[in-house]
């Protein structure tokens, strides 16, 4: 991609930061320059100060929380998040983090011996070694479609998995917006393309909810996925998981608990003693987004701040992103190659991350994929364009 390619897809300036975002409303250490929302989130004092009370009612008065209010607490953020994703309640459990969810779905299909899982290179790497091992006990088989560059557009990746699927295809298995590259897949297609062919579909949606506008009913997937902790920036340990009502009965958590065969819901909402204020503390994140900014401001802020420090680093670097499709462009993450001469100082992409860390205070997200090294960028309220010049003036130093 040519310099002048790079400059049409990308936002000639920076956004003005939305009032009342900076580094001061957040949990996040001042030593620290974070490029990494994308991985772990972040929290606004705010939400930490939900938690805070919650844990200190659960500590306080554990059967309170756990048993005497426990179902009311739990419905009630429940239809919150419900509204914010615009799905049933009744087609939503709560759950630790979206690897969770895909083991406890995965874990439930009767598999038979020669089927096969469809999934991609882009997949995270802890869910396609999931479904390798449930693949693999059940004597059948892990497909990984390979989607290498020059990508395809958005028809061609919907074309590309379509055409992997057979009579033996139990499940295919991709991801709303991708961890190591930041592609956004046309998961409304994909669904329609694989129940045409009588095919169950999973999306691993870890990045979706606050990144975008989520209508979960609406994409129709046999199973959704999603990470709270990311975008929405609730507690570490709230997730959630969507299952349409003609599967309810037959997925079941990775952790059998007291009420097995009692129902979905009732399945999932006891799994063990646990701490429960992230997911209850979810709400609070939503809202305070929503009070503050407006969803609507937050991701054109986001969008368009990653839009210019992907051209801006490209620029300075004279490297170029990962070409991914148009409506990949429109969220809050971006992928770029990283210059040759890092890799010439470097044995492996996580030892630059690390250096990075420890002499700069940067942290960012980084891959080795296909052969070739790139960070991951991610632009949250919090983020300035001076942060990712920091990131700049560093890596002109090899």
């Amino acid at each position: 991609m040519s310099s002048s390619e790079i400059t049409s897809l990308v936002a000639q300036s920076p956004p003005d930061p939305l009032p009342k975002s900076g580094i001061e409303e957040w949990s996040l250490s001042k030593t620290m320059t974070f490029l990494n929302h994308g991985s772990f989130g972040a929290r606004p004092h705010a939400v930490v100060d939900a938690q805070l009370r919650l844990k200190q009612q659960l500590d306080g008065d554990p059967a309170d929380i756990l048993w005497v209010r426990g179902d009311e607490l739990l419905i009630d953020s429940t239809r919150k998040l419900a509204d914010f994703i615009k799905s049933d309640p009744t087609d939503l459990v709560s759950v630790v983090n979206a690897t969770q969810a895909i083991n406890a779905v995965v874990r439930s299909l009767e598999l038979k011996p020669g089927q096969n899982i469809i999934a991609t290179n882009h997949g995270y790497f802890a869910v396609n070694q999931t479904l390798r091992y449930v693949a693999e006990r059940a004597g059948a088989h892990l497909r990984l479609v390979e989607l290498n560059p020059p990508l395809p557009d958005e028809s061609g990746l919907a074309d590309a998995l379509e055409a992997a699927i057979d009579e033996d295809t139990a499940l295919v298995m991709i991801d709303h917006v991708t961890s190591p590259t930041a592609l956004l897949f046309p998961v409304e297609d994909i669904v329609k393309r694989c129940h045409s062919r009588g095919v169950k579909v999973m999306v691993d949606g870890a990045h979706a909810p606050g990144m975008l506008p989520l209508d979960v009913a609406s994409i129709g997937a046999d199973y959704y996925t999603g990470n709270l902790h990311k975008w929405v920036s609730a507690p570490l340990g709230a997730a959630f998981l969507h299952v349409q009502p003609c599967h309810h009965s037959s997925v079941h958590p990775s952790s059998i608990s007291h009420y097995l065969g009692d129902g979905y819901q009732e399945e999932f909402k006891w799994t063990g003693t646990c701490d429960t204020s992230s997911f209850l503390s979810a709400p609070a994140a939503i809202a305070w987004f929503e009070d503050r900014f407006g969803w609507a401001s937050v991701r054109e802020h986001n969008c368009q701040l990653v839009s210019w420090a992907t051209g801006r680093l490209c620029d300075a670097w004279s490297v170029d992103p990962l070409d991914v499709p148009p409506s990949s462009r429109a969220i809050s993450m971006r992928t770029i190659e990283l210059p040759k001469s890092i890799r010439d100082h470097f044995q492996q992409v996580e030892d630059w991350r690390l250096w990075l860390r420890h002499a700069h205070g940067i942290d960012i997200a980084v891959h080795d994929w296909v052969d070739r090294w790139w960070i991951r960028l991610s632009a949250h309220v919090y983020n300035r364009p001076e942060h990712y010049e920091q990131l700049i003036k560093v890596g002109l130093t090899f």
